[in-house]
């Protein structure tokens, strides 16, 4: 018990302090070419991030021996995408860069077409030193609850990354969105944007909610989901489809013995087997319509959840448009992942020196806590700064 929990608590440790690390040591430094050169900013930061999804790869797959499974379509590493997954826990998201490091490769089977209906991205198609380093274009964005980025380190990098926060305050989130959408059409940007449209994880009490509401408006109730909400994802589908969406991603995600929280996490709970079920569909093959659009994610959900329970029962998942497993994929070999580990071990103990031996690295450090504090509490965060200053740079 003790050994699993000391295990927990090690790798708890290790990835958030590599997080504090990297934020003082990289990511304070590079903030202030957002003023000189914002284009070049937008790429340093987010190839930083590209960088840091490589550690809990090697953490959890290298270090604690972590098996992943996937199943289904590949995943184009270089195209506009959304990613709608279901909420199994609350840590869900820390395997989500697991699973697009193993799903995200150039194949044969990854279709090409799509891109090439993106005018405004033909330009766009030659690879640069940083997509190269990244692993592909597209880079990964999420949709989170705005109280994530206040967050010391974590919530403060999410910000420089800009990635899309939500209030549930419609009024304030469509403006959220609007100025997402519009900052990375500016800069012909591509992203792979991941959204858990259940807005929540699956706990008991979450369950019971969604019960009821299915109840009360005569719908099914789920066991291994919960239902979506369809307003923030008919938006972003909306918004996203006039800036060059070409795809979307429906993935379902199951653990062998899921650690439902961070707690669960720190007291050794780490699944041994994760499972990711990915499926394709062209930005074509979806409806334009707001009412359509809605449906058609529910009815995604309704075949998630049926596919969640042969998993349960059979160990399989279901791909619904063949009614039969899907094809299970081979994993990409762990060797960029064990790199990008070293390459943060070597960040850690720079910032571990500089903060024991140095008075102006204390500075530093305090310094850019407190700007960063003060930059989410009165400006709302480093991504509504982001977007003023572009605007007013591109007017």
């Amino acid at each position: 018990m003790y050994a699993t929990m000391a295990v927990g608590v090690a790798i708890c440790a290790a990835w958030y302090y590599t997080i504090l690390a990297g934020f003082y040591t990289l990511y304070c430094p590079v903030m202030y070419l957002m003023f000189l050169n914002h284009n070049l900013y937008r790429k340093v930061v987010d190839v930083l991030f590209s960088l840091w999804e490589l550690y809990p790869v090697a953490l959890f797959q290298w270090c604690y021996n972590t098996h992943l499974r996937f199943f289904g379509d590949y995943v184009n590493p270089n195209e506009n995408t959304i990613i709608v997954m279901n909420h199994r826990t609350r840590v869900d998201w820390n395997y989500v860069w697991m699973a697009l490091y193993h799903a995200a490769q150039e194949t044969d089977s990854i279709t090409q077409v799509d891109l090439s209906q993106c005018n405004d991205l033909k330009s766009k198609d030659k690879n640069d030193v940083f997509d190269l380093i990244a692993g592909g274009k597209s880079r990964i964005k999420f949709v989170l609850k705005d109280e994530i980025k206040a967050l010391p380190g974590m919530g403060w990098i999410m910000q420089l990354n800009f990635f899309l926060y939500v209030k549930r305050n419609w009024q304030e989130d469509q403006l959220n969105l609007s100025q997402f959408v519009d900052y990375y059409r500016k800069l012909h940007y591509r992203n792979r944007i991941v959204l858990f449209p259940e807005g929540t994880d699956l706990s008991d009490d979450n369950k019971r909610r969604s019960h009821k509401f299915a109840e009360a408006n005569k719908l099914q109730c789920y066991e291994y989901v919960l239902h979506p909400r369809t307003k923030g994802w008919v938006a972003l589908c909306s918004r996203l489809r006039c800036a060059g969406l070409t795809s979307v991603y429906d993935v379902t995600v199951a653990y062998d013995n899921p650690a439902n929280t961070e707690l669960d996490l720190i007291r050794g709970k780490i699944p041994q087997e994760v499972f990711f079920h990915f499926k394709r569909y062209s930005i074509d093959d979806l409806p334009s319509d707001d009412e359509a659009l809605k449906m058609w994610l529910n009815d995604r959900w309704q075949e998630k959840e049926y596919s969640l329970r042969k998993f349960h029962s059979d160990g399989v998942f279901i791909d619904a448009a063949r009614r039969s497993p899907p094809t299970e994929n081979n994993p990409r070999s762990l060797r960029r992942a064990k790199i990008g580990f070293v390459f943060w071990t070597f960040i850690d103990i720079i910032f571990i020196y500089a903060l024991c031996k140095s008075v102006i690295f204390q500075f530093w450090v305090i310094y850019h806590s407190f700007l960063s504090i003060f930059v989410t509490r009165y400006f709302g965060g480093f991504q509504n700064l982001q977007y003023k200053f572009l605007r007013k740079t591109r007017e």
